[in-house]
């Protein structure tokens, strides 16, 4: 995986990439938010600098309407850990995918026209077959009550 272009944005520990808006201390999210959460690809927060300057967020002012779920893929489950495979087989889904291979996770951006009621279908039956194990890093209403 390339970094997309952009300053660095930490959150915790682990940065992430964002593009600088208009105002100096706005940025917006521009890649999948991988061990942050509440927070999701498109997202703007107001940020200020540390004494290293790296962008520390204060707020986030405006939610782009994406989700965020973040999965491990496990290499003795029916997809052979491929990562690859794993994004293709929520694309149909529109679900929009980043691969961090080095932790055997794949990462979807879930934007609002996405079909969410197959989506978390899809989700539940490869936890249930031991695909993968997913958590939802940020989701929204109609996430939540996709699929009842």
């Amino acid at each position: 995986m390339s970094p997309k272009a952009g300053p660095r944005f930490a959150a915790r520990r682990r940065g992430l990439w964002a593009v600088p808006l208009d105002r100096p201390d706005h940025v917006r999210l521009d890649n999948v938010p991988w061990f942050a959460r509440n927070a999701a690809e498109g997202d703007v927060f107001r940020v200020e600098r540390d004494e290293e300057g790296v962008l520390r967020p204060v707020e986030r002012v405006e939610w782009s309407g994406n989700c965020t779920i973040r999965m491990i893929v496990w290499a003795a489950g029916p997809f052979g850990g491929d990562l690859g495979r794993v994004l293709d087989h929520f694309a149909p889904f529109g679900l929009e995918g980043e691969q961090f291979g080095q932790f055997g996770m794949v990462g979807f951006t879930v934007p609002p026209g996405a079909d969410l009621a197959e989506a978390k279908r899809a989700l539940d039956a490869g936890r249930a077959d031991g695909s993968w194990a997913y958590e939802e890093g940020c989701v929204s209403e109609e996430w939540l009550a996709a699929g009842l």
